[in-house]
């Protein structure tokens, strides 16, 4: 993972200092007269900086997690005030305690904090949080206050915030190099916006109905992490500075706002937290298992996630067995015993209950994608594409994760024309534009690419080069 930033941030710092002595063709960012980014150009750094963070940062590709955070996301942003377009809501799999809002309605969830927070209302206080980061325009203000900002050094600087989340002293020193105009100005500028998303990340949480007390509870919690050794100190704290008096302020808003609230909405952050636990460390999961005497459904729910990715799939069916009626969301527990029943080579079965819980559950977009790839395990690999189009077309942007499964499909099922291209949008969305080129040109010579397959791909295989010409300049 070090060694993919050390990439990332070499080709951003370089651009920024080489394009000292060029004119790039993407747009200056950052002029301070008119004070913001303009919305077109946020777009437009907003999307490059999705492509590279699905390129060096590594994602969560379980996709009972990945929707979980997306839908919690979504419902929040939808009752921000002055949200404007799309968001997106990406998993980080790493372990330490942090979250980051970019450009372009992105927002990263670390995997680490969703293991740290006590309840979902403490989850959506963080998102809320970056949220308003992004609705209240923090980034592209803090663009504003530079001169001269062109979209290569924008890159750099994101560059350094993200790898921050990953090694501090590499993101310092990214930070410090992409940097020419004065870096510490900056951050002070970007600190003294965290009471404003403070602020407005309370409205939309209790706007969600979710309880406003949440984020002065999170603040405490991560001050309760940080006691004892300076290592030890949470990352989030490090990217956002809490103090006594800014939990003082939060939980003196908290008081004012009245209402019916909740701390769990959904029903569902425990058994993703525990979800997420297992992935990560599925040896633990299991000990805490073994060494229960009275274990909970959630203990056993857990240890079953986490002897499946162990491939003991006889205890994730002796665990999955144990777990009292009723005691586990329904769809959860359901698709627990369908990847059990991939795992034991039973994919006719898994299909079969995979179709049931389609019609109790229509168009779910988990249920979905794991039909999809149990159809492709099944041989069934047209099936496999069908499914994923459909799923592709409810997406603003593409998931790489669909697109790659949709390319592995199509190659087994013999649609050659079909795989490259998607293996090339693949590519393309993961900021891999010089061998999205490539793939697209081979789509264009596959044998059974139509005439008007052919007039698709050029235009997307035009598009590609002339994003790689920017990358490279």
């Amino acid at each position: 993972m070090k060694t993919l930033l050390y990439g990332l941030l070499f080709f951003t710092l370089f651009a920024g200092s080489a394009a000292q002595g060029q004119t790039p063709r993407l747009p200056e960012l950052g002029d301070a007269s008119g004070g913001l980014l303009t919305p077109s150009e946020e777009l437009e750094l907003g999307r490059s900086l999705l492509r590279e963070i699905r390129r060096v940062m590594p994602l969560v590709d379980d996709p009972e997690i990945t929707f979980y955070i997306d839908a919690l996301g979504s419902r929040l942003a939808s009752h921000a005030p002055d949200a404007t377009g799309t968001f997106h809501f990406l998993t980080i799999d790493n372990r330490q305690v942090n979250a980051f809002a970019m450009p372009g309605g992105i927002v990263g969830i670390h995997t680490g904090l969703i293991r740290a927070a006590r309840d979902e209302a403490e989850l959506a206080a963080v998102i809320a949080h970056e949220i308003a980061h992004i609705t209240q325009r923090h980034i592209a203000r803090m663009y504003a206050r530079g001169r001269d900002i062109n979209f290569a050094t924008g890159l750099a600087i994101l560059a350094g915030i993200l790898a921050a989340g990953i090694d501090p002293q590499l993101g310092q020193a990214a930070i410090a190099g992409g940097l020419a105009f004065g870096m510490q100005s900056q951050l002070d500028y970007t600190r003294a916006n965290e009471a404003e998303a403070d602020r407005v990340g309370m409205q939309i949480l209790s706007a969600t109905r979710f309880d406003p007390h949440a984020m002065a509870d999170f603040f405490e919690r991560m001050q309760e992490l940080s006691r004892g050794a300076h290592d030890a100190i949470p990352e989030y704290l490090r990217t956002h500075p809490v103090t006594l008096g800014r939990i003082s302020d939060a939980r003196g808003r908290a008081e004012q706002i009245t209402g019916d609230f909740t701390r769990d909405d959904t029903g569902l952050f425990t058994w993703m937290q525990a979800r997420a636990r297992a992935l990560d460390e599925p040896r633990r999961s299991v000990e805490t298992l073994e060494t229960a005497s009275a274990p909970s459904a959630l203990q056993l729910y857990e240890a079953a996630v986490a002897y499946l990715e162990l491939g003991r799939t006889d205890s994730a069916a002796a665990a999955l067995e144990r777990i009292p009626a009723g005691e586990v969301p329904t769809l959860t527990l359901a698709l627990a015993e369908v990847a059990l029943l991939r795992r034991q080579n039973r994919s006719e079965r898994a299909l079969s209950l995979l179709g049931e819980l389609d019609e109790i559950y229509p168009g779910h977009p988990v249920i979905r994608h794991i039909r999809a790839i149990t159809h492709h395990e099944a041989g069934n690999h047209l099936d496999a594409v069908r499914i994923v189009d459909q799923l592709l077309r409810l997406q603003a942007t593409p998931e790489p994760a669909l697109l790659r499964l949709k390319a592995d499909a199509a190659d087994a099922a013999g649609r050659i024309a079909v795989s490259r291209e998607a293996m090339a949008e693949y590519f393309f969305h993961r900021g891999q534009y010089t061998e999205a080129v490539r793939q697209f040109d081979d789509a264009l010579a596959a044998r059974d690419a139509t005439p008007r397959d052919v007039e698709r791909i050029e235009h997307k295989r035009d598009t590609a080069r002339q994003v790689a010409k920017d990358a490279e300049r």
